[in-house]
């Protein structure tokens, strides 16, 4: 199993339970690919750089997961496919930073 460091970007305009649908969703797509979350946490509702689908701000999501890595590809296609997710990136590490990440610290 791989560590990986996820975050996905989640349309503005999304109603705070379709919000939470759409990373339940995630979260069983995870564990459906042989994955788990081992943790994860919520960056809130962020201003974009520049407009990405017509979107100005975004939701920004964070989990540490570990799955295989041949499942990666698979996890990132049916991302891709979702229309509420707009942006997503995952990273390699081999190990977990310390939590909770310098977003949250930084938001409180």
């Amino acid at each position: 199993m791989a560590l990986f460091e996820h975050v996905f970007m989640l349309r503005q305009d999304l109603s705070s339970s379709d919000l939470e649908s759409a990373i339940n969703n995630h979260e069983k797509t995870i564990s459906e690919l042989e994955g788990k979350v081992i943790y994860k946490e919520s960056w809130g509702l962020k201003n974009l750089s520049y407009p990405i689908k017509n979107n100005k701000k975004a939701f920004y999501e964070y989990m540490n997961i570990e799955i295989p890595n041949d499942k990666v590809n698979e996890m990132n296609n049916k991302l891709n496919l979702n229309e509420d997710i707009i942006r997503h990136l995952s990273v390699k590490v081999k190990e977990f930073d310390k939590t909770p990440s310098p977003m949250l610290k930084e938001k409180e």
